[in-house]
Formats: C-alpha cells, structure tokens, sequence
C-alpha cells in the first residue's frame, strides 16, 4: 500500500495519461496537478463550448484529490465527494491495487459518458 502522496499521485497521472491519446487535452501537468480537458467545439441550448473538464488529480493538503466532470451524469456511490463546479471523485490519502483499480473504473465511467455524449 502507498501512503506517499506523491507516489499515490503519480500513480493516479499515470493511469489518466493514456486518456491524452483518446482526444483530451492536458491543461495542467505539475507537481500537484494533473488534468485532462475535451476540446471538442460543441453547442448545447444556444451556448457554444469550446472547452470541458474531464478528469484531473491533485495533491491538496495531505490528501490526493481525483476529480472527474459529472456534468449530466448521477452518481451513486457513496465515497463520491462533490467538489462543486459539477466534479466530484474521491479524496485518497492511500492506494493499494483494490483502489486504483476504483480510481480507474470511475475514469472509464466517465470516459465512456462523454463518447455518449459526443463531448469528446
């Protein structure tokens, strides 16, 4: 089990990048943040959308924040913490496979709500 929030994330970035080459684009990529954006030019309701929030993972405080976009998407699990501004995910502060394993099928969720979408 990690509990170094640097490697727990790094670990995270590293199973989101493969997600640069699916159409995201990175729009931060530090020592503490790490996120994903579709810029994909759509219109919903009138409005034009040039950019959107996909996925992202920080490191705030002591603990490592992985925060996907639920724009028009429920969830229903109850480790998923609302971080306003339509994301919500997980707050870690220790990874093992078990939870990476969640980290990822949350991401892949997601992934596959906005090809529904055809936000990406």
């Amino acid at each position: 089990m990690k509990t170094d929030l640097v490697e727990i994330f790094q670990t995270i970035r590293a199973s989101l990048h493969p997600y640069a080459s699916l159409g995201y684009t990175v729009h931060e990529n530090s020592e503490t943040g790490y996120d994903l954006y579709s810029e994909k030019n759509i219109e919903i309701n009138g409005d034009k959308i040039t950019e959107r929030f996909f996925a992202g993972v920080y490191i705030n405080g002591s603990e490592v924040e992985l925060k996907v976009n639920v724009q028009e998407f429920k969830a229903s699990n109850q480790n998923i913490i609302s971080f306003g501004d339509e994301k919500s995910g997980l707050v870690i502060s220790a990874i093992d496979e078990e939870k990476l394993k969640e980290t990822g099928t949350l991401v892949e969720i997601i992934h596959i709500h906005f090809k529904e979408k055809e936000w990406v």
